[in-house]
Order: C-alpha cells, then structure tokens, then sequence
C-alpha cells in the first residue's frame, strides 16, 4: 500500500509516494516523468500537477491518503471543471475575524494572516522565527507549528478556544503521526520488534499479546516472529490509520550478481568481426567455469589485446616463442606485473581451457620474477584515530566490521543479517573469495555498536543497505568512508577497506596468535599468504637490540668505571 502525502519540497509542493520497498512498484513509478527519489525523505515523489496525478492513478497501485483531519476540497489540483479523480491531502481552513478586519488561514504546513493588523500585533510577529511577510498575496506567513497557534490564540486573539484545539490535534496529528515499524536483529533471532511512536498511537494492543517484552532503554517491543501474530499486528494498526512501515524480510532482496548473459552480450558488442569466432568461443568457456564477472571482463580484455596483437596469425597457430615474445613487448613498457600475470593467466586459459595444441607448452610461457611486496599497515593509535575519526553511526559500524574481522570489502557487503551468530559470537562469511565459506569471532566491541545500528537504520536483509532497503551499499560509497576517515585522522597513506584487513591480521600477529589460526580467520587458501605478515609484525623482532644500541650502552659503563 502506498502512502500519499503533499509536502513542500525544494521550495514547491511535491505528492510523496511513501511505501515498503517494492521492486513492481518502483519500476511503474519511474515510468511517470516527473518521478524522482528523495534521498532525505527516503521517498519517491511527483510534481504537484495534475498530468503527474494522473500518470500515477494509471500504474492501478493502490495507495492510501495520510488526511490527518483535512477538511475542505481534497483534490491535488484545483480544476472545478472536470470530474475529482481522487484525494490528495490538504489541511485549509479558514477563520475571518469580523471586527478587526484580519484573515486567519491554515494550510499546512503554514498559517496566512492578512488585513487590518495592530501596530503591537505586527511587532510580535516579526519576533517568530521564519515569519515573513508575502508581497504578492499581501499576507504574512507563519509556520504551521503549536507554538504559532498558541501565539495565534493567545496574543492575536483570532482564534476560539474550540478552533484552537481542533488545528492543535490536526498538527500534531501531521507532524507526530503515530507510527508502528517492524523491523529485525540479530540481538534477538526469531522475533519481531516493533517501535511505536506518534500521537495517539495504541500501545495497549501489544500488551496483549503472549511472551511479549519491553526494552525502556531503546523503547522498542520484542514479540514472537509468529505469522499469525504478524497478521494481528498489521489488521489491527492498518484499522486504527496508523503508519505501517514494515521492515520484515519479505524476499525481495537484490545482490550485486553478474548476469552473465548480459555481461556476454555487451563484450562481445566490443569485438571485431574477425576476432569474433574466437571471442565468443573464449567468452563461453570463461562463463562455463563460472568465473566471477570481475574475472571474466579481465581475461577477456586481455585475450582480446593479445588476439589484435599477433594479427594476421590466429590465436591457434602461434608457438610458446611468440607468445613469449610478445610478453617480453609488454614488459618493456611501463606496465606492473600483476598485468603480465594477468595477461599470462588469459592466455594459459585459453590454450588449456578453449583449446588443446599437443605441441604448445604452456610451462614454456616464462612469468616475471615475483617481487616480495609488504602490504600497507596502520599502527594501533592510527587505527584508533581513523576510527575516532567518523561520527556517523553507520560509517564507525562498517569501519568496526572491517577492521574487527580482517573482512575483504565483497565480504562486507554481502553479509546479511542471519550471518550474525550473536549467541555463538560468530559472523558467518557466506562465499568469500574462491567460493569459500567460513567463520570468524565476532567482536564483542562490534556486538555494542552494530546493536546500536540495528535499532536505528533497521536493516531489512543486507546488513548495510544503500538508500534502496533492498540493494547492498556501494563499494565506491565503503571506499570514502576509509579514505575520508583517514584524511580526518591526518593519516598521509593511502588507505583502503583492504589496508584495515592487513591491519586486522598483522595486529593478531603482533598480540601472539599463531599464524595457522590468522589462515583460517582470513580465509586464505595457502599459508604462505599469511606469511606475509612476518615481515611485518614486531612481535619477534621488538626484543633484538641493534648493535649500536649495545655499544652505547658499553661505553656507558666504561666511563662508570674508577680510573
């Protein structure tokens, strides 16, 4: 169901489409062209027009006006000439004051005063805040607020005891509606939990219901994830007009997968006509290993760079000696070699995985020398600061995720919530790199501050959503929370999601864990990854004393001794 309400947005009225996140919905409002997304709002809204109202009575979704005591034509555009076609809330009353000649008129979110007013009175309302006087319409305008109707009623005495109470319901009805949201935690497995604010709002009817809890702390309720008690909760606060936002996983989620169908089409759009027979060939054995779409735009790439290169020859008739001419080519450019190996590995693929020549051997193929690169680290106090660093709720949890479990930034933004274990004190890495599932210690730090999280952004599926609940968040978006987090901690390195993973595992190093341990935590495949890290940590290196320190201290001691 879909909420509709007129707000003022960019200095205009707007008609907001609020409702749970819908992929059928979304993809029928889009097609109306002055749909947009309000990121601050988390709402979809149309122009206030009547073409715009139209178009979405025409997508047949059902919808439901929050007309919290509106009164007078409800219509979303003025047009008496033609048949309503439906309600878009309004709230426009009006209120003459006969003896004085002044004009009350409330039409949220604001009050219209004009005519006769008295010196005094006109100096009162140049003292509330955002008041303004509106040369067009030769009126002032006031902020539809409790204050300002109190300051309504009491110094300019243009309203009724009666009326005053009527407009306070109706605002605080507009600007505190009550409310019931739905949502889920890991803190809490198998249940539901419900937030219920607004005026008015019931919360007798959760009293009722059995093996019921109330957490004051947070002020949420924590009920059995029963469908039939679902079902009583939304009948019940559907019939008393309350605003459902229900934050329930519904199977709807969508993960940053490769289509490779897509995939395959939009590469093979790229190639050459007379390249073509080999590329598809080769694009269909890439897919048919089921590599990574990441993997496969790589192999491609350089399959075709090494197809251009040896033309007119075909890629089937060239010997180890070219190829390995040709790579000697490459490497005297400025090239690094994680792309000659890269290079190579397309290449190896498609002679052993596409196709098979007896007499190429593909161990001829010569690599470049491996060269011994220490990866990046940060010490404890710039971790620290980095962390320190960010104010934002979301961003300190998803450094605290990053940093507390050594995770890779794919394995962060692929971690739901049912991969939080919180009474086993697990977090459960679902396909991590090589298609590997395992699990990791779950920070006691991180349980404190992901239940802070939980309670206020309400993930639905993915623990870190992006502004559509249904999406996963953007790497480039987890990228600039690192790199702005350490341009404020006044860290000069380049820092990256990965450096805080080489931060997670030479620290462990550094307090004593053995390094078989450190494998399994990180996920590596060989133990000589994780080696790596000796040549990093100081946990066996910080007790050798240099040799100039041991002569200083000699000639120390020999200038103590009596002459």
């Amino acid at each position: 169901m879909i909420r509709v309400s007129k707000k003022m947005h960019k200095d205009k009225w707007q008609i907001f489409l609020d409702f749970d996140d819908d992929l059928v919905a979304i993809n029928k409002i889009k097609r109306i062209s002055s749909a947009k997304y309000s990121y601050s709002n988390r709402a979809w809204y149309i122009d206030y027009d009547k073409l715009s109202w139209q178009a979405f009575l025409r997508t047949g979704l059902k919808y439901q006006i929050d007309d919290f005591g509106t009164t007078g034509d409800t219509q979303p555009i003025s047009d008496h000439a033609e048949k309503k076609q439906a309600d878009v809330p309004r709230v426009c009353m009006e209120k003459a004051a006969d003896q004085s000649g002044t004009h009350l008129r409330y039409f949220h979110p604001f009050f219209f005063i004009s005519g006769k007013l008295t010196g005094s009175h006109l100096d009162k309302i140049k003292t509330l805040p955002k008041a303004y006087w509106n040369h067009r319409y030769q009126n002032w305008v006031l902020r539809a607020n409790l204050e300002n109707l109190e300051f309504i009623y009491r110094d300019l005495e243009l309203i009724s005891q009666t009326q005053l109470d009527v407009w306070k319901k109706q605002i605080s009805l507009i600007s505190n509606p009550p409310k019931c949201i739905l949502y889920q935690s890991p803190e809490f497995p198998e249940k539901i939990l419900l937030q219920l604010s607004g005026d008015g709002v019931d919360i007798d009817f959760v009293k009722h219901i059995p093996e019921r809890s109330y957490h004051a702390g947070r002020k949420f309720w924590v009920v059995p994830h029963e469908e039939q008690i679902l079902k009583r909760i939304l009948d019940h606060y559907t019939s008393q007009k309350t605003i459902i936002i229900n934050k329930l996983y519904s199977g709807k989620a969508i993960q940053k997968t490769t289509s490779y169908l897509e995939l395959r089409k939009h590469l093979l759009a790229r190639s050459s006509s007379e390249l073509k027979p080999f590329a598809e060939t080769y694009l269909d054995a890439l897919i048919r290993e089921r590599y990574s779409g990441h993997t496969v735009k790589e192999y491609y790439g350089k399959f075709i760079q090494f197809s251009k290169a040896i033309q007119p020859k075909k890629c089937n008739e060239i010997t180890v000696e070219e190829v390995n001419a040709y790579l000697a080519e490459i490497s005297q450019k400025k090239v690094s070699d994680s792309l000659i190996n890269t290079l190579i590995n397309a290449i190896k693929f498609y002679y052993e995985k596409v196709v098979f020549l007896a007499d190429f051997k593909i161990e001829r193929i010569k690599r470049p020398r491996k060269a011994l690169l220490l990866p990046k680290v940060l010490s404890v106090e710039e971790v620290d600061r980095l962390i320190r660093s960010t104010e934002n709720l979301k961003h300190c949890t998803i450094l605290f995720a990053l940093y507390g479990h050594g995770l890779r930034l794919s394995e962060l933004l692929n971690l739901r919530l049912e991969d939080v274990l919180w009474d086993r004190n697990q977090l459960f890495i679902k396909s991590g790199k090589g298609k590997k599932d395992r699990y990791v210690n779950l920070s006691q730090e991180f349980k404190g501050i992901l239940s802070l999280y939980v309670h206020e952004y309400k993930p639905k599926y993915w623990l870190f959503e992006g502004q559509q609940a249904h999406r996963q968040y953007a790497e480039r978006s987890v990228q600039e929370i690192v790199k702005k987090a350490a341009s404020k901690a006044c860290i000069n390195k380049r820092v990256t999601p990965h450096t805080l993973r080489h931060c997670y595992a030479t620290h462990l190093l550094d307090s004593g864990t053995q390094l078989p341990y450190i494998k399994e935590l990180l996920g590596h495949k060989d133990i000589k990854t994780t080696m790596i890290y000796t040549h990093i940590t100081t946990a066996s290196i910080e007790n050798v004393v240099s040799p100039l320190d041991v002569l200083i201290k000699y000639r120390t001691e020999i200038s103590k001794k009596p002459q």
